[in-house]
Protein backbone atom coordinates (compact mmCIF):
# COMPACT_ATOMS: atom_id res chain seq x y z
CA UNK A 1 0.00 0.00 0.00
CA UNK A 2 1.60 3.29 -0.83
CA UNK A 3 2.18 5.61 1.74
CA UNK A 4 0.65 9.39 1.73
CA UNK A 5 0.81 12.18 3.88
CA UNK A 6 -1.51 14.78 3.95
CA UNK A 7 -2.42 18.44 4.80
CA UNK A 8 -6.09 19.33 6.48
CA UNK A 9 -7.78 22.47 6.58
CA UNK A 10 -9.83 22.52 10.06
CA UNK A 11 -12.30 24.82 9.46
CA UNK A 12 -14.69 26.94 10.92
CA UNK A 13 -18.07 26.36 8.40
CA UNK A 14 -15.66 23.95 6.07
CA UNK A 15 -12.96 21.60 6.00
CA UNK A 16 -10.84 20.30 3.65
CA UNK A 17 -7.79 17.20 3.14
CA UNK A 18 -5.24 17.39 0.47
CA UNK A 19 -2.09 15.40 -0.48
CA UNK A 20 0.87 15.14 -2.53
CA UNK A 21 -0.12 13.02 -5.74
CA UNK A 22 1.90 10.58 -7.69
CA UNK A 23 2.46 12.78 -10.47
CA UNK A 24 3.92 15.71 -7.29
CA UNK A 25 0.78 17.94 -7.40
CA UNK A 26 -0.94 19.06 -4.42
CA UNK A 27 -4.79 17.42 -4.99
CA UNK A 28 -7.76 17.83 -2.68
CA UNK A 29 -9.59 14.59 -1.83
CA UNK A 30 -13.20 14.43 -2.20
CA UNK A 31 -15.21 13.23 0.83
CA UNK A 32 -17.48 10.40 0.31
CA UNK A 33 -20.29 12.76 -1.43
CA UNK A 34 -18.34 14.19 -4.09
CA UNK A 35 -17.89 17.54 -2.60
CA UNK A 36 -13.96 19.28 -2.00
CA UNK A 37 -14.95 20.43 1.39
CA UNK A 38 -16.93 18.74 4.38
CA UNK A 39 -19.27 21.50 6.31
CA UNK A 40 -18.00 21.28 9.90
CA UNK A 41 -20.74 19.99 11.06
CA UNK A 42 -21.38 17.33 13.64
CA UNK A 43 -24.79 15.86 14.46
CA UNK A 44 -24.65 13.16 18.01
CA UNK A 45 -27.19 10.52 16.04
CA UNK A 46 -27.08 7.80 19.23
CA UNK A 47 -24.36 6.85 21.74
CA UNK A 48 -22.63 4.95 19.34
CA UNK A 49 -22.86 7.02 16.11
CA UNK A 50 -21.88 10.77 14.98
CA UNK A 51 -22.92 12.02 11.74
CA UNK A 52 -20.31 15.12 9.88
CA UNK A 53 -21.03 17.11 7.10
CA UNK A 54 -23.68 17.84 4.72
CA UNK A 55 -26.37 15.52 6.43
CA UNK A 56 -25.86 17.10 9.71
CA UNK A 57 -25.99 20.20 8.67
CA UNK A 58 -29.32 19.44 7.36
CA UNK A 59 -30.33 17.82 10.62
CA UNK A 60 -29.76 20.60 12.09
CA UNK A 61 -33.11 21.94 11.41
CA UNK A 62 -35.07 19.12 13.35
CA UNK A 63 -32.43 18.70 15.83
CA UNK A 64 -30.38 21.54 17.05
CA UNK A 65 -29.91 19.79 20.29
CA UNK A 66 -27.71 17.31 19.17
CA UNK A 67 -25.89 19.21 16.45
CA UNK A 68 -22.67 21.25 17.27
CA UNK A 69 -21.67 23.43 14.43
CA UNK A 70 -19.17 26.37 14.45
CA UNK A 71 -16.76 24.66 17.03
CA UNK A 72 -13.45 25.70 15.68
CA UNK A 73 -14.39 28.98 17.89
CA UNK A 74 -14.53 27.11 21.11
CA UNK A 75 -10.99 25.72 20.66
CA UNK A 76 -9.13 26.42 23.65
CA UNK A 77 -11.29 27.78 26.19
CA UNK A 78 -12.29 25.79 29.03
CA UNK A 79 -16.73 26.77 29.52
CA UNK A 80 -17.36 24.46 26.65
CA UNK A 81 -19.11 21.41 26.28
CA UNK A 82 -22.31 19.46 25.06
CA UNK A 83 -24.00 17.44 26.63
CA UNK A 84 -25.64 13.98 24.85
CA UNK A 85 -26.70 11.14 26.62
CA UNK A 86 -25.33 12.41 29.84
CA UNK A 87 -21.86 13.10 28.70
CA UNK A 88 -20.15 16.35 27.89
CA UNK A 89 -18.08 16.78 24.81
CA UNK A 90 -15.37 18.82 24.90
CA UNK A 91 -14.24 21.59 21.29
CA UNK A 92 -11.48 18.91 20.57
CA UNK A 93 -13.99 15.99 20.55
CA UNK A 94 -16.11 17.34 18.78
CA UNK A 95 -13.59 18.53 15.97
CA UNK A 96 -11.91 14.84 16.21
CA UNK A 97 -15.03 13.75 14.68
CA UNK A 98 -14.93 16.58 11.90
CA UNK A 99 -11.44 14.78 11.18
CA UNK A 100 -12.00 11.42 11.20
CA UNK A 101 -14.73 11.85 8.69
CA UNK A 102 -12.15 13.62 6.37
CA UNK A 103 -9.38 10.84 7.00
CA UNK A 104 -11.72 7.99 6.52
CA UNK A 105 -13.63 9.11 3.52
CA UNK A 106 -10.14 10.05 1.53
CA UNK A 107 -9.10 6.45 2.70
CA UNK A 108 -11.88 4.92 1.09
CA UNK A 109 -11.17 7.33 -2.19
CA UNK A 110 -7.49 6.92 -2.98
CA UNK A 111 -7.13 3.40 -0.81
CA UNK A 112 -4.45 4.69 1.49
CA UNK A 113 -4.11 4.81 5.64
CA UNK A 114 -4.51 8.51 6.43
CA UNK A 115 -2.68 8.64 9.17
CA UNK A 116 0.10 11.63 9.21
CA UNK A 117 -1.04 14.88 8.90
CA UNK A 118 -0.35 18.56 9.34
CA UNK A 119 -3.51 20.31 10.43
CA UNK A 120 -3.90 24.58 9.88
CA UNK A 121 -5.10 27.09 12.12
CA UNK A 122 -5.58 30.78 11.90
CA UNK A 123 -2.35 33.11 12.37
CA UNK A 124 -3.63 34.36 15.41
CA UNK A 125 -4.46 30.88 17.08
CA UNK A 126 -2.11 30.80 20.46
CA UNK A 127 -0.62 28.19 22.44
CA UNK A 128 -4.29 27.04 24.06
CA UNK A 129 -5.76 27.22 20.55
CA UNK A 130 -2.86 25.23 18.59
CA UNK A 131 -2.71 22.74 21.56
CA UNK A 132 -6.40 21.65 21.25
CA UNK A 133 -6.08 21.62 17.37
CA UNK A 134 -3.42 19.01 18.32
CA UNK A 135 -5.36 16.89 20.66
CA UNK A 136 -8.52 17.30 18.37
CA UNK A 137 -5.98 15.12 15.71
CA UNK A 138 -4.45 12.70 18.44
CA UNK A 139 -8.15 11.91 19.20
CA UNK A 140 -9.27 11.09 15.86
CA UNK A 141 -6.44 8.66 15.93
CA UNK A 142 -4.04 10.70 13.64
CA UNK A 143 0.00 11.00 13.90
CA UNK A 144 -0.24 15.08 13.93
CA UNK A 145 3.49 15.99 12.13
CA UNK A 146 2.53 20.25 12.93
CA UNK A 147 0.58 22.91 12.87
CA UNK A 148 0.83 25.80 10.82
CA UNK A 149 -0.84 28.80 9.98
CA UNK A 150 -3.12 28.90 7.64
CA UNK A 151 -1.66 32.04 5.69
CA UNK A 152 1.82 30.10 5.36
CA UNK A 153 0.10 27.17 4.09
CA UNK A 154 -2.03 29.46 1.58
CA UNK A 155 1.41 31.14 0.77
CA UNK A 156 3.46 27.99 -0.05
CA UNK A 157 1.13 26.79 -1.98
CA UNK A 158 1.02 30.23 -3.97
CA UNK A 159 4.79 30.48 -4.05
CA UNK A 160 5.32 27.09 -5.91
CA UNK A 161 1.45 27.56 -8.36
CA UNK A 162 3.70 30.51 -10.14
CA UNK A 163 6.89 31.73 -11.23
CA UNK A 164 7.80 34.00 -8.44
CA UNK A 165 9.68 37.57 -8.55
CA UNK A 166 10.60 38.39 -5.30
CA UNK A 167 7.20 40.97 -4.00
CA UNK A 168 5.92 41.53 -0.82
CA UNK A 169 2.22 39.78 -0.12
CA UNK A 170 -0.76 40.30 2.01
CA UNK A 171 -2.89 37.28 2.69
CA UNK A 172 -6.55 38.17 3.04
CA UNK A 173 -7.72 34.86 4.40
CA UNK A 174 -11.71 35.64 5.36
CA UNK A 175 -13.13 32.17 6.23
CA UNK A 176 -16.39 31.17 8.12
CA UNK A 177 -15.92 32.08 11.13
CA UNK A 178 -12.48 33.25 11.48
CA UNK A 179 -10.41 36.55 9.82
CA UNK A 180 -6.61 36.23 9.47
CA UNK A 181 -4.30 39.30 7.19
CA UNK A 182 -0.82 38.13 6.95
CA UNK A 183 1.98 40.29 5.46
CA UNK A 184 4.84 37.54 4.01
CA UNK A 185 7.87 38.31 1.68
CA UNK A 186 8.08 36.09 -0.91
CA UNK A 187 11.14 35.29 -3.20
CA UNK A 188 13.14 31.88 -4.75
CA UNK A 189 14.22 29.45 -1.94
CA UNK A 190 12.63 31.84 0.84
CA UNK A 191 8.72 32.76 2.60
CA UNK A 192 9.04 35.28 5.34
CA UNK A 193 6.43 36.09 7.03
CA UNK A 194 6.18 39.67 7.98
CA UNK A 195 3.61 40.26 10.65
CA UNK A 196 0.21 38.94 10.95
CA UNK A 197 -3.23 39.54 12.69
CA UNK A 198 -6.92 38.58 12.68
CA UNK A 199 -10.22 38.36 14.53
CA UNK A 200 -11.06 35.64 15.65
CA UNK A 201 -15.28 36.33 16.26
CA UNK A 202 -14.94 37.27 12.56
CA UNK A 203 -15.93 35.43 9.70
CA UNK A 204 -18.68 34.32 7.07
CA UNK A 205 -21.10 33.37 9.78
CA UNK A 206 -21.45 37.13 10.31
CA UNK A 207 -22.43 37.97 7.58
CA UNK A 208 -25.20 34.80 8.04
CA UNK A 209 -26.55 36.88 10.95
CA UNK A 210 -26.94 40.00 9.07
CA UNK A 211 -28.89 38.46 6.49
CA UNK A 212 -30.75 36.17 9.00
CA UNK A 213 -31.71 39.70 10.97
CA UNK A 214 -32.91 41.48 7.66
CA UNK A 215 -34.97 38.13 6.81
CA UNK A 216 -36.41 37.93 10.00
CA UNK A 217 -37.62 41.87 10.32
CA UNK A 218 -38.93 41.37 6.68
CA UNK A 219 -40.53 38.39 7.50
CA UNK A 220 -42.28 40.02 10.75
CA UNK A 221 -42.95 43.38 8.30
CA UNK A 222 -45.19 40.94 6.03
CA UNK A 223 -46.83 38.40 8.18
CA UNK A 224 -47.47 40.87 11.81
CA UNK A 225 -45.58 38.18 13.38
CA UNK A 226 -44.27 39.35 16.40
CA UNK A 227 -43.28 36.23 18.54
CA UNK A 228 -39.69 34.69 18.90
CA UNK A 229 -38.47 32.42 16.06
CA UNK A 230 -38.35 28.61 18.10
CA UNK A 231 -34.54 26.79 17.64
CA UNK A 232 -36.28 25.23 14.36
CA UNK A 233 -36.89 28.04 12.63
CA UNK A 234 -33.97 29.54 13.51
CA UNK A 235 -32.00 26.70 12.05
CA UNK A 236 -34.13 27.05 8.94
CA UNK A 237 -33.40 30.62 8.86
CA UNK A 238 -29.91 30.34 9.19
CA UNK A 239 -29.26 27.80 6.48
CA UNK A 240 -31.66 29.84 3.87
CA UNK A 241 -29.58 33.16 4.94
CA UNK A 242 -26.17 31.44 4.35
CA UNK A 243 -27.80 29.88 0.73
CA UNK A 244 -28.69 33.47 0.12
CA UNK A 245 -25.35 35.08 0.74
CA UNK A 246 -23.87 32.55 -1.63
CA UNK A 247 -26.53 33.07 -4.64
CA UNK A 248 -25.44 37.09 -4.02
CA UNK A 249 -21.92 36.80 -5.02
CA UNK A 250 -23.37 35.98 -8.95
CA UNK A 251 -26.54 37.40 -8.70
CA UNK A 252 -28.56 41.08 -8.06
CA UNK A 253 -31.24 39.69 -6.50
CA UNK A 254 -32.43 36.31 -4.77
CA UNK A 255 -36.11 35.06 -3.78
CA UNK A 256 -36.05 33.37 -0.18
CA UNK A 257 -39.07 31.39 1.32
CA UNK A 258 -39.24 31.64 5.05
CA UNK A 259 -42.11 29.64 7.32
CA UNK A 260 -42.62 30.25 11.47
CA UNK A 261 -45.50 29.63 13.30
CA UNK A 262 -47.86 28.62 10.44
CA UNK A 263 -47.10 32.12 8.68
CA UNK A 264 -45.45 31.91 5.16
CA UNK A 265 -43.58 34.94 3.08
CA UNK A 266 -41.68 35.04 0.12
CA UNK A 267 -38.67 37.83 1.09
CA UNK A 268 -36.48 39.24 -1.79
CA UNK A 269 -32.64 40.67 -0.65
CA UNK A 270 -30.71 42.42 -3.45
CA UNK A 271 -27.19 42.60 -3.53
CA UNK A 272 -27.31 46.10 -2.82
CA UNK A 273 -29.39 45.51 0.56
CA UNK A 274 -26.79 42.90 1.11
CA UNK A 275 -23.80 45.46 1.03
CA UNK A 276 -25.47 47.95 3.29
CA UNK A 277 -26.18 45.70 6.42
CA UNK A 278 -22.83 43.96 6.07
CA UNK A 279 -20.86 47.28 5.72
CA UNK A 280 -19.73 47.59 9.13
CA UNK A 281 -18.55 43.71 9.15
CA UNK A 282 -16.35 44.62 6.10
CA UNK A 283 -14.98 47.60 7.89
CA UNK A 284 -14.10 45.58 10.48
CA UNK A 285 -11.86 43.65 7.74
CA UNK A 286 -10.00 46.74 6.31
CA UNK A 287 -9.10 47.79 9.93
CA UNK A 288 -7.08 44.63 10.69
CA UNK A 289 -5.74 45.30 7.08
CA UNK A 290 -4.50 48.70 7.50
CA UNK A 291 -3.20 47.42 10.51
CA UNK A 292 -0.90 44.77 9.28
CA UNK A 293 0.06 47.25 6.58
CA UNK A 294 1.24 49.49 9.18
CA UNK A 295 3.40 47.14 10.25
CA UNK A 296 4.81 46.12 7.62
CA UNK A 297 5.62 49.46 6.54
CA UNK A 298 7.48 50.32 9.36
CA UNK A 299 9.40 47.44 8.95
CA UNK A 300 10.45 48.70 5.40
CA UNK A 301 7.93 46.95 3.18
CA UNK A 302 5.32 48.09 0.29
CA UNK A 303 2.11 45.75 -0.55
CA UNK A 304 2.74 44.34 -3.85
CA UNK A 305 -0.21 41.81 -4.61
CA UNK A 306 -3.11 40.53 -2.55
CA UNK A 307 -4.13 37.18 -1.88
CA UNK A 308 -7.61 35.96 -1.35
CA UNK A 309 -7.96 32.81 0.48
CA UNK A 310 -11.15 31.92 2.19
CA UNK A 311 -14.91 30.58 1.14
CA UNK A 312 -15.99 33.73 1.69
CA UNK A 313 -13.85 35.89 0.37
CA UNK A 314 -16.10 35.26 -3.47
CA UNK A 315 -18.27 38.35 -1.88
CA UNK A 316 -18.29 40.39 -4.49
CA UNK A 317 -18.06 43.64 -1.57
CA UNK A 318 -14.44 41.90 -0.55
CA UNK A 319 -12.77 42.45 -3.97
CA UNK A 320 -14.64 46.00 -4.34
CA UNK A 321 -13.10 47.14 -0.71
CA UNK A 322 -9.42 46.25 -1.22
CA UNK A 323 -9.55 47.83 -4.70
CA UNK A 324 -11.02 51.26 -3.39
CA UNK A 325 -8.74 51.26 -0.54
CA UNK A 326 -5.53 50.03 -1.75
CA UNK A 327 -5.55 50.03 -5.61
CA UNK A 328 -4.85 46.55 -5.67
CA UNK A 329 -6.81 43.78 -7.63
CA UNK A 330 -6.46 41.04 -5.31
CA UNK A 331 -5.47 37.64 -6.83
CA UNK A 332 -7.90 34.38 -6.01
CA UNK A 333 -6.05 31.17 -5.83
CA UNK A 334 -8.30 28.24 -5.05
CA UNK A 335 -10.10 30.32 -2.08
CA UNK A 336 -11.78 26.52 -0.46
CA UNK A 337 -8.55 24.68 -1.55
CA UNK A 338 -5.32 26.53 -1.80
CA UNK A 339 -4.47 25.82 2.75
CA UNK A 340 -5.27 22.03 2.38
CA UNK A 341 -2.94 21.79 -0.67
CA UNK A 342 -0.11 24.15 1.01
CA UNK A 343 -0.82 22.06 4.33
CA UNK A 344 -0.09 19.13 2.29
CA UNK A 345 2.97 20.08 0.38
CA UNK A 346 4.26 21.32 3.80
CA UNK A 347 3.69 17.95 5.63
CA UNK A 348 5.21 16.14 3.02
CA UNK A 349 8.28 18.23 3.77
CA UNK A 350 7.79 17.85 7.16
CA UNK A 351 7.50 13.79 7.84
CA UNK A 352 10.80 13.10 5.02
CA UNK A 353 12.66 15.51 7.56
CA UNK A 354 11.22 13.75 10.49
CA UNK A 355 12.46 10.30 8.79
CA UNK A 356 15.89 11.59 8.21
CA UNK A 357 16.25 12.53 11.96
CA UNK A 358 14.93 9.81 13.06
CA UNK A 359 17.42 7.45 11.24
CA UNK A 360 20.06 9.25 12.14
CA UNK A 361 19.38 9.18 15.72
CA UNK A 362 19.11 5.39 15.58
CA UNK A 363 22.04 5.29 13.75
CA UNK A 364 24.29 7.36 16.30
CA UNK A 365 22.49 5.36 19.27
CA UNK A 366 21.67 8.72 20.42
CA UNK A 367 17.79 7.14 20.96
CA UNK A 368 17.23 4.19 23.58
CA UNK A 369 14.60 2.01 21.54
CA UNK A 370 14.05 -0.50 24.75
CA UNK A 371 12.17 3.26 25.74
CA UNK A 372 8.34 2.72 24.80
CA UNK A 373 7.55 6.34 24.53
CA UNK A 374 10.75 6.73 22.33
CA UNK A 375 9.80 3.37 20.26
CA UNK A 376 6.12 4.59 19.58
CA UNK A 377 7.69 7.37 18.09
CA UNK A 378 9.98 6.54 16.02
CA UNK A 379 7.78 3.88 14.78
CA UNK A 380 5.73 6.77 13.35
CA UNK A 381 8.64 7.87 10.98
CA UNK A 382 9.91 4.36 9.95
CA UNK A 383 8.15 4.64 6.44
CA UNK A 384 9.80 6.56 3.71
CA UNK A 385 6.77 8.28 2.21
CA UNK A 386 5.60 7.22 -1.63
CA UNK A 387 5.98 10.54 -3.27
CA UNK A 388 9.03 12.67 -2.20
CA UNK A 389 8.74 16.61 -2.74
CA UNK A 390 11.77 15.69 -5.37
CA UNK A 391 9.69 14.58 -7.24
CA UNK A 392 6.90 17.72 -7.77
CA UNK A 393 7.90 19.68 -10.45
CA UNK A 394 7.67 23.01 -9.24
CA UNK A 395 10.36 21.64 -7.27
CA UNK A 396 13.05 20.64 -9.91
CA UNK A 397 14.58 17.02 -8.09
CA UNK A 398 15.11 19.14 -5.07
CA UNK A 399 13.12 18.73 -1.66
CA UNK A 400 10.91 21.27 -0.15
CA UNK A 401 13.80 21.68 2.33
CA UNK A 402 16.30 22.14 -0.12
CA UNK A 403 14.24 25.09 -2.15
CA UNK A 404 12.24 26.87 0.40
CA UNK A 405 12.86 28.53 3.85
CA UNK A 406 9.94 29.46 5.74
CA UNK A 407 10.23 32.28 7.99
CA UNK A 408 7.70 33.08 11.03
CA UNK A 409 7.06 35.10 13.46
CA UNK A 410 5.38 35.46 16.44
CA UNK A 411 1.58 35.38 16.69
CA UNK A 412 1.28 36.30 20.52
CA UNK A 413 3.00 37.97 22.66
CA UNK A 414 4.39 36.32 25.92
CA UNK A 415 4.52 38.22 29.13
CA UNK A 416 5.86 37.75 32.99
CA UNK A 417 4.08 39.04 35.95
CA UNK A 418 6.20 41.32 37.56
CA UNK A 419 6.53 44.41 40.40
CA UNK A 420 6.95 47.87 38.67
CA UNK A 421 7.33 50.47 41.25
CA UNK A 422 4.93 48.32 43.88
CA UNK A 423 2.41 47.44 41.34
CA UNK A 424 1.75 44.00 39.70
CA UNK A 425 2.12 44.60 35.74
CA UNK A 426 3.05 42.41 32.80
CA UNK A 427 6.15 42.74 31.03
CA UNK A 428 6.32 41.22 27.71
CA UNK A 429 9.17 38.64 27.17
CA UNK A 430 8.32 38.34 23.40
CA UNK A 431 5.98 40.69 21.50
CA UNK A 432 3.80 39.40 18.54
CA UNK A 433 5.17 39.86 15.43
CA UNK A 434 8.75 39.70 16.44
CA UNK A 435 10.79 37.86 14.03
CA UNK A 436 11.53 33.86 15.00
CA UNK A 437 14.84 32.90 13.28
CA UNK A 438 15.34 29.46 11.93
CA UNK A 439 11.17 29.32 13.50
CA UNK A 440 12.34 29.89 17.70
CA UNK A 441 12.85 32.97 19.62
CA UNK A 442 14.56 33.19 22.96
CA UNK A 443 14.52 36.08 24.97
CA UNK A 444 16.08 36.28 28.49
CA UNK A 445 15.94 38.81 30.80
CA UNK A 446 17.07 39.47 35.10
CA UNK A 447 14.53 40.23 37.65
CA UNK A 448 14.83 40.69 41.37
CA UNK A 449 13.05 39.21 43.94
CA UNK A 450 10.20 40.66 45.58
CA UNK A 451 10.94 40.33 49.53
CA UNK A 452 13.17 39.46 51.88
CA UNK A 453 13.50 35.33 52.71
CA UNK A 454 11.62 34.48 49.75
CA UNK A 455 10.76 30.61 49.53
CA UNK A 456 9.67 30.43 46.01
CA UNK A 457 9.31 32.62 43.08
CA UNK A 458 6.01 32.53 40.98
CA UNK A 459 6.45 32.75 37.30
CA UNK A 460 2.79 33.61 36.04
CA UNK A 461 2.87 33.61 32.27
CA UNK A 462 0.67 35.72 30.10
CA UNK A 463 -0.35 35.37 26.50
CA UNK A 464 -1.93 38.64 25.08
CA UNK A 465 -2.08 40.52 21.44
CA UNK A 466 -0.24 43.76 23.73
CA UNK A 467 2.65 44.52 22.15
CA UNK A 468 3.71 47.26 24.68
CA UNK A 469 6.76 46.59 27.15
CA UNK A 470 4.20 46.76 30.17
CA UNK A 471 0.64 46.47 30.50
CA UNK A 472 -2.07 46.15 33.24
CA UNK A 473 -2.69 42.33 35.03
CA UNK A 474 -5.39 40.63 33.43
CA UNK A 475 -5.76 37.13 34.75
CA UNK A 476 -7.54 36.47 31.56
CA UNK A 477 -4.58 35.96 29.42
CA UNK A 478 -3.37 34.01 32.49
CA UNK A 479 -1.36 30.83 30.35
CA UNK A 480 0.86 29.14 33.13
CA UNK A 481 2.58 29.07 36.34
CA UNK A 482 5.10 27.37 37.71
CA UNK A 483 7.66 28.33 41.13
CA UNK A 484 11.32 28.00 41.55
CA UNK A 485 12.08 27.33 44.95
CA UNK A 486 14.75 29.84 46.51
CA UNK A 487 17.28 29.63 49.50
CA UNK A 488 15.12 30.91 51.77
CA UNK A 489 18.14 33.61 53.10
CA UNK A 490 17.64 36.23 49.82
CA UNK A 491 17.12 39.65 50.09
CA UNK A 492 14.79 41.50 48.76
CA UNK A 493 16.22 42.19 44.63
CA UNK A 494 18.24 39.28 44.58
CA UNK A 495 18.13 38.54 40.80
CA UNK A 496 16.23 35.90 39.24
CA UNK A 497 16.75 35.11 35.21
CA UNK A 498 13.97 34.17 33.40
CA UNK A 499 14.14 33.03 29.56
CA UNK A 500 11.15 32.80 27.51
CA UNK A 501 11.85 30.43 24.03
CA UNK A 502 8.39 29.33 21.74
CA UNK A 503 8.40 27.38 18.29
CA UNK A 504 7.07 27.58 15.35
CA UNK A 505 4.34 25.79 16.74
CA UNK A 506 3.56 28.06 19.57
CA UNK A 507 4.63 26.16 22.81
CA UNK A 508 6.33 27.93 24.84
CA UNK A 509 9.58 26.36 27.07
CA UNK A 510 9.93 28.86 30.39
CA UNK A 511 13.30 28.44 32.38
CA UNK A 512 13.79 30.33 35.37
CA UNK A 513 17.25 30.70 37.64
CA UNK A 514 18.48 31.51 41.08
CA UNK A 515 21.21 33.55 40.01
CA UNK A 516 22.75 33.14 43.70
CA UNK A 517 22.58 29.50 43.57
CA UNK A 518 22.09 28.54 39.71
CA UNK A 519 19.26 26.08 40.57
CA UNK A 520 17.04 26.21 37.70
CA UNK A 521 12.86 25.30 37.39
CA UNK A 522 12.11 24.18 33.69
CA UNK A 523 8.42 24.51 32.42
CA UNK A 524 6.85 23.70 29.00
CA UNK A 525 3.43 26.35 28.77
CA UNK A 526 0.38 24.59 27.19
CA UNK A 527 -2.09 26.45 28.31
CA UNK A 528 -3.46 27.32 31.71
CA UNK A 529 -4.85 24.48 33.79
CA UNK A 530 -8.42 23.02 32.76
CA UNK A 531 -8.07 25.72 29.36
CA UNK A 532 -6.91 22.20 27.45
CA UNK A 533 -7.24 18.23 28.32
CA UNK A 534 -4.49 16.66 29.54
CA UNK A 535 -2.86 13.76 28.09
CA UNK A 536 -4.38 11.34 29.94
CA UNK A 537 -7.75 12.75 29.16
CA UNK A 538 -6.74 12.94 25.31
CA UNK A 539 -5.84 9.25 25.58
CA UNK A 540 -9.03 8.31 27.09
CA UNK A 541 -11.42 10.37 24.51
CA UNK A 542 -9.07 8.18 21.68
CA UNK A 543 -10.33 5.13 23.25
CA UNK A 544 -13.79 6.16 23.45
CA UNK A 545 -14.23 7.29 19.80
CA UNK A 546 -13.05 4.30 18.44
CA UNK A 547 -16.03 2.84 19.58
CA UNK A 548 -18.10 5.59 18.04
CA UNK A 549 -19.01 5.47 14.47
CA UNK A 550 -18.41 8.27 11.89
CA UNK A 551 -20.71 8.86 9.09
Amino acid sequence: MAKYVFGIDLGTTYSCIAYVDETGRATVINNQEGTNTTPSVVNFASPSQVVVGQVAKETAVIDPQNTVALVKTLMGKSNFAINYNGEDKSPEEVSAYILRKLAEDASKLIDSEVKDVVITCPAYFGTAERTATKNAGEIAGLNVIEIISEPTAAALYYGLAKEQNEKTILVYDLGGGTFDVTVMRISEGKIEVICSDGNHELGGKNWDDAVMQYLAGEFCSETGFDGDFDEYAQQDLRLKAEKAKQQLSSREEVPVMLDAAGLHARISISRTTFDEITQTLLNESIEKTDAAIAVAESKGYKIDEILLVGGSTRMPQVTKALVEKYGIEPKILEPDEAVAKGAAIYALGAYELKVEEWKEKVESGEVDLNNDEVKEEQEKYKEEATVKTSDMPALGGKTLQESIKIDLVATKSYALKVLVEGHEKCCNMIIKNSVMPNNVISITKQFGTADDNQETAELVVYESDFDSEYYDVDEDFTLGTCSLELPGNLPAGAPIQVTFTLNNEGILEVTGRDMTTNKEIHATMQATAGTTMSKEDVAAAKAKSKNIAVE
